[in-house]
Formats: structure tokens, sequence, C-alpha cells
């Protein structure tokens, strides 16, 4: 994990923002992406999950997704992909995430994969 993302993620814990539990899960889905995809460039998915954990506990909604926006993110190559992925992780996970985070959840992991096959 790049320093500055854990910090960050620190910050959070330390503000109670961020349990134990949530903390662990996002080194290692982290972990997950150095080692099966070698990306060590994965802030975006973090802080977005971090914020999504804390929604689900406080049960507050994330803005839904444009329909357009889904599609175009559902219809890439990669996306069974980025699914697979996450069905992998999410069990790890110490919230239940709605569709509506999914999808953004979904969004990130598609663009890891995408930069990594570019990189």
């Amino acid at each position: 994990m790049k320093e500055t993302t854990e910090e960050k993620l620190k910050v959070l814990h330390r503000l109670g923002k961020l349990d134990q539990d949530s903390f662990d899960f996002l080194t290692d889905v982290d972990d997950y992406f150095l080692k099966n995809y070698y990306s060590n460039d994965n802030e975006m998915l973090l802080i977005h999950l971090s914020v999504a954990i804390n929604r689900m506990f406080e049960n507050k909604k994330v803005d839904e997704m444009p329909d357009e926006l889904w599609q175009q993110v559902s219809g890439k190559p990669e996306y069974k992909v980025a699914r697979s992925v996450w069905n992998d992780l999410k069990s790890k996970s110490p919230v239940e995430f709605t569709e509506g985070e999914t999808k953004y959840i979904l969004l990130h992991v598609l663009n890891i994969l995408r930069r990594n096959q570019n990189d």
C-alpha cells in the first residue's frame, strides 16, 4: 500500500470512521491487487471502500449511479473479471454492501484492471 494511502486510512481509523476489522479488510484488498494484478495504486478503491463501509454502518445510501454510466461499466470486456474479483473479496468484508455501493466498487475494480492492462 502506498504510504500516503496508508496514512489517510490510519487517519480515518483514528477518527473512528474505520474500525480495525474494516482497516484489515482494506489491507487485504490492497494485498490482493498487489499480488494478483501487480497494482500498488489502489487508493481510489480503498478510499471508496472505507467511505462505503462507514455508510453501511450508518445505514446511509450512496447516490445511484446514472444508468448510462452503469451501462458503460457493465459493457466493458473486463467487467466479468471485475465481478469475479469483487466476489472473491467481498466475502472478507465486515459489512454487506448495497447494490448501489457495489456498482461504484465495481467501477473502481474495473479501472484497476483496465489500467493494469495498459501498463
